[in-house]
Parts: C-alpha cells; structure tokens; sequence
C-alpha cells in the first residue's frame, strides 16, 4: 500500500524520555513520512535530549519553555504543520507499526469515508492494561491516535486551552457521520500507573485531573 497524500505526523510528549525513541524508530524509517513534528510540553526530564539525537531531516521538535496541557501542545502542533492531513500520535506507544498509520488514515485517503479517523486498542491490548479500558472500549472520541484533515478543527485557541479535553473538543467538531474509528491491534501504551512507578496517588491523580478536562468539556454546548 502506497501513500500519496502528503501527512504530517505530530507527537505530542511531556517526560517522555523512555518511551518517544520506540516511537520514533518507527516513524523515521517510513518512506511515506516526510514530517514529524514532536511537541516537547515543558518536560523537566531528557525528552527533547532524545529527540535531538535523531539526525534526521523530517523530525522537528518543537518545544514549549513550562507544561501547557496536551491541548497547547496539540495545538502547537498544528500550527507547525506544514500538511492539511494531520496524524496525531502519543509518545509513549508500545508496539507501533506502519499498518497502524495505514489503519486510521484508510478511511480518509482511500474509501474517503471520513474526516476524522479514531484508532483505539484492540481487546487483547485493553485487557492487559485495565486503566484504558473505559476510554478505549466505551469512549474513543478521547483517544490520543488520531488523522483529520485541517479544514475540519475547530477554532485553535479553543483547542490550545482545552488542555486534556482538546481529544473531545476535535471530535466532537466533526459530524458523527464524518467519523470512523478503527482498532489498533497489537498496539497498546505506557499507563500513568507504570509511569508513576511507586508513586501511585500521583498517577491516580492526574487520571481524575485528566477526566475532569475531559468532562469540562462535554459539559460545554456547541
């Protein structure tokens, strides 16, 4: 399968020093990519470190100087971009593939079914990490893999204050009939919870902050 439709491919990350390299050793060897735009969101670890290592001439890191939420960073992101196709990708997969690209953005390059494409893990990658279960299998709209085409974002400077709700903010932009979602098998990531390593009651904190976003957002009307 052949890609034509040029992609920019955007990573969002923040502490992400032990897991972007997975990632980006996937993406740099893709012919078809020729844009990769990682936004460094304020990390206080070696992330950008990592990805200035990569000497290769379609990764771009874009940094902010403090944290900003994912929606600045996505939002960032977007104005980087050089391509109407965006792909958005987390920096902390686990097991990414080029058939995952291929996945999301089919139904918008080729069965031209869609404006927004949502991939979500497959049940096997969900039942090993319980803590993504609920977002994954009963709210995709949250999911951090993501191909839409520019034309169909809602304003940016929305998008840059939504912080964790800019997943939701996206989708619920474009009409349910314009979006698909499709499964990622194989492909799984990094919870809060490994992240946070003993320090439990911080990861369980940022995933009630995280929720909390989410639902400012479904709270506001159109």
């Amino acid at each position: 399968m052949k890609i034509d439709q040029p992609v920019s491919i955007i990573v969002k990350a923040y502490n992400e020093q032990k897991n972007i390299g997975r990632v980006l050793d996937v993406l740099r060897d893709i012919k078809w990519i020729d844009e990769i735009i990682v936004v460094d969101d304020g990390s206080t670890d070696d992330t950008a470190e990592v990805v200035n290592a990569y000497q290769s001439s379609k990764i771009r890191l874009v940094q902010h100087q403090a944290n900003q939420g994912m929606g600045a960073a996505m939002a960032t992101g977007i104005k980087s971009a050089k391509h109407n196709l965006l792909l958005f990708l987390d920096a902390d997969l686990i097991g990414l593939k080029e058939e995952h690209l291929f996945e999301i953005l089919s139904p918008i390059i080729f069965t031209k079914t869609a404006d927004l494409v949502l991939g979500v893990f497959g049940l096997k990658q969900m039942s090993k990490e319980p803590s993504t279960k609920i977002a994954n299998r009963f709210f995709p709209l949250i999911t951090g893999q993501r191909a839409i085409w520019r034309k169909s974002l809602p304003d940016i400077e929305k998008i840059a204050v939504s912080r964790y709700g800019a997943d939701l903010l996206i989708a619920r932009h474009v009409p349910k009939g314009r979006r698909a979602v499709v499964k990622l098998n194989g492909l799984s990531q990094v919870t809060k919870e490994k992240k946070a390593g003993r320090d439990f009651t911080s990861a369980i904190k940022a995933r009630i902050k995280m929720y909390r976003e989410v639902i400012k957002v479904l709270e506001k009307k159109d």
